[in-house]
């Protein structure tokens, strides 16, 4: 996820369900070997963890992609700067951490795609991860990428290894601000990203700050 889409919220609100789903089909691949995929169900929102398996047909095979999601094929995914490579790369390198890396946002009752978020990796040596999303832009300013951020957050803070949720965003992105205000975030400086040359915010999760 690229850096303007960067973003967090804290602690499990209430309503949030968390399950391991079954419905997802691969067609002839070997479900025997696959783990099956995490979700975590908001009021809006269905929200599946890409396991390698389900990364690497959205690299290869657009199409087969979506079938196994049980989704609306959608001409317009991936949202902005999601790369899809990379991220195919990240979770086959790291099998074991699917969760930490991209989640697709799925409408329950249109049965599209609508964005995705997620981490930059699993919590480091000091409890920190770095939460991000992305929307399609039909779907922007309607509240969905607060609620997926705090979805995410809500689920990261379920593992004792997590102390913060932080983000960073470029400092004229106004729209990745207000979610992440809204979200319960607090800046924490600004910094320059020289391999963007960019201007950056530091967000840290605090929950006194997150919305009732």
């Amino acid at each position: 996820m690229g850096a303007d889409k960067r973003i967090g919220f804290g602690h499990k609100k209430p309503g949030l369900r968390l399950s391991v789903s079954g419905r997802i089909a691969f067609g002839d691949m070997d479900r025997s070997k696959m783990k099956k995929p995490i979700e975590l169900v908001s009021s809006r929102l269905r929200l599946i963890a890409l396991t390698p398996e389900l990364a690497a047909l959205q690299k290869s095979d657009r199409m087969a992609f979506f079938k196994a999601l049980e989704v609306e094929p959608e001409p317009s995914w991936p949202p902005e700067l999601f790369d899809v490579e990379t991220m195919a790369d990240e979770l086959a390198n790291h099998p074991g951490d699917t969760g930490w890396y991209s989640w697709v946002y799925i409408s329950p009752v249109m049965h599209r795609l609508l964005g995705c978020g997620g981490f930059k990796g699993a919590p480091d040596a000091e409890g920190r991860v770095e939460i991000g999303y992305s929307m399609l832009t039909s779907y922007r300013e309607q509240g969905l990428a607060t609620e997926g951020v705090n979805a995410l957050t809500g689920w990261a803070y379920q593992d004792y290894r997590v102390k913060h949720v932080i983000a960073n965003t470029p400092a004229d992105r106004d729209a990745s601000h207000r979610v992440l205000e809204k979200a319960g975030f607090v800046q924490t400086g600004t910094f320059r990203d020289e391999a963007d040359n960019t201007d950056m915010i530091g967000w840290i999760y605090r929950p006194s700050q997150a919305a009732a």
